[in-house]
């Protein structure tokens, strides 16, 4: 790669799973004879997943002696053989030495090698399942251990089936409308793909391949997902949407999105810069949020920002709107004798799987659908607000988006990544809850908002650098918008606990803008009753 950027090399580090390291047979098939008894057969099969890093590469091409890699998402085949009993029982290595090129989607070219050492004490078919990883000057591939195995054991026996004809059985089999739904949105999503594509092909546009990647992603997300267990018809209904969203902007649009770029099935929106679609294939109040590889996708707390708009600038019927369509969408989770609500976002983000649960979303949707209740008198609202209060007891293993800091609890916006302490992302959820409480008086709800808060208190030391604010805990930084948010909620932290530290630390923040020669935020007190804890 030439520039600035200067070469990268992609080195593939592969955990060794057992024992010590051999030479695997360099054709990469072996046909072995033994006087100890019968052969038994062995297939061994690399795929690289399309997630993290994954999406900043356009186009690559691994190469292993005869083998060649190009696609993510695919299971190659690099040991086909017959092995005896006591050959497995010594464990056959796998060694592979890779080398190829990659160009990312600036059109820059770089060199990238690697070695996968791996050793299999048993016959069967196994997948070796690598994730890409992008740190400053360099991708990393790693062995994702978990998801690495004998097929039919640790990874799941639907592994080569055809996502389309997977996800089309699974829709059939839930029934309803949407087997039939699906079955056509898949072949207009095809035609599509097959269109740019095409167009990919003929002119070398990287902007073509990127629609192609745009369009194919949710086939492929849900595909994976599909493959590891049956959708649910919540979940069946989210591809759709997203189906439905991407194929429409693919037909009459001839570019790929940017970051962040929403896209609307409606006319009703707090930002100038949303695409409004109002005679489109679906009417929706939900924003779809686009990024790169990976096209629109339906996102919780995109939805649950908007209607936390509309409730503070007084807009109740466009906040009900889209509180009544998320409903749709929540899923549960049983905790004892609890129902506990949960909104899943069903894209990769950062180092995501699928799908994952963002507290930011999960308070704001217990407090607004109190709220809801309080306008409206309808007590559905305040049974579902009391399902995502529930949701602050699950566990991470159980799609739980809380952690035990040494600050104290932290509501993560990303439960993916527990290290990431998101600090606009916490305060928002503490919102979220002490809407919930000042509805309904909920003690635990109190109780959590109070916990919330002092973690808060606890940690503003760290997320002052001295000059600046940090976004997240694994930050030096934030941005200028994130900055003034972090004035603004410690601000209304200090009006809702009395707490004089929360109104110290923003008015330090606010004289770091001024330091800068920035427009310092108008810091207007509003103070309110404090609750009992």
């Amino acid at each position: 790669m030439k520039g600035k950027i200067g070469t990268l090399m992609l080195v593939l580090l592969v955990v060794l799973s057992a024992g010590c390291i051999s030479e695997m047979p360099g054709n990469g098939t072996q046909s072995v004879t033994s006087s100890n008894g019968g052969m038994k057969t062995l297939e061994v099969y690399i795929l690289i997943e399309e997630k993290d890093a994954a999406f900043e590469i356009s186009t690559f091409t691994l190469r292993a002696s005869k083998l060649e890699i190009r696609e993510f998402g695919k299971p190659y085949l690099v040991l086909k053989g017959s092995y005896s009993e006591e050959e497995f029982l010594k464990g056959i290595p796998i060694n592979l030495s890779l080398k190829g090129e990659a160009r990312n989607w600036k059109g820059q070219d770089f060199p990238f090698k690697g070695t996968i050492s791996y050793l299999i004490h048993s016959p069967g078919v196994y997948v070796l399942m690598l994730e890409a990883h992008h740190i400053p000057g360099l991708f990393l591939l790693k062995l994702e251990r978990d998801k690495s195995g004998r097929v039919g054991g640790e990874v799941p026996g639907r592994i080569f089936e055809d996502d389309e004809e997977l996800l089309l059985n699974q829709a059939r089999a839930i029934g309803g409308r949407y087997f039939e739904e699906l079955r056509d949105e898949l072949q207009k999503n095809r035609q599509l793909r097959e269109h740019y594509l095409s167009l990919w092909e003929e002119t070398g546009n990287l902007s073509y391949l990127q629609i192609y990647r745009d369009l194919s992603y949710p086939v492929r997300s849900f595909g994976a997902l599909a493959k590891e267990r049956n959708l649910n018809s919540v979940e069946i209904n989210i591809l759709l949407m997203n189906l439905k969203a991407n194929d429409f902007y693919y037909s009459t649009h001839h570019e790929p999105g940017r970051k962040d770029l929403t896209l609307l099935f409606d006319n009703s929106s707090p930002y100038y810069g949303t695409i409004r679609i109002e005679n489109g294939p679906i009417h929706s109040s939900l924003p779809f949020v686009y990024y790169r590889a990976r096209g629109f996708s339906l996102y919780s707390v995109a939805a649950l920002h908007w209607a936390h708009i509309y409730y503070r600038t007084g807009k109740y019927r466009q906040m009900l709107e889209i509180l009544n369509e998320l409903k749709a969408y929540v899923q549960y989770e049983e905790y004892g004798n609890r129902k506990c609500a949960l909104l899943k976002n069903y894209f990769q983000f950062q180092n995501a799987s699928i799908p994952w649960v963002s507290g930011y979303a999960q308070g704001v949707a217990a407090g607004l659908y109190a709220e809801a209740y309080n306008l409206t008198g309808n007590p559905a609202y305040l049974n579902l607000a009391e399902g995502f209060l529930n949701s602050f007891e699950l566990s991470l293993s159980r799609n739980g988006f809380v952690v035990r800091t040494e600050y104290g609890p932290w509501y993560l916006e990303y439960n993916y990544y527990p290290k990431e302490l998101v600090l606009n992302g916490h305060i928002i959820a503490l919102q979220g809850l002490y809407y919930y409480w000042k509805v309904t008086g909920n003690r635990t709800a109190w109780k959590l908002f109070w916990e919330g808060a002092m973690s808060v208190k606890k940690a503003l030391p760290y997320f002052d650098t001295g000059s600046w604010s940090r976004y997240a805990s694994i930050y030096n930084s934030s941005s200028e918008f994130y900055h003034r948010l972090h004035i603004k909620l410690l601000v209304w932290l200090y009006e809702k606990t009395g707490d004089r530290t929360f109104l110290e630390y923003a008015e330090r923040w606010n004289g770091y803008l001024k330091q800068r020669g920035l427009k310092p935020e108008k810091i207007e007190i509003n103070r309110r009753p404090v609750g009992t804890s």
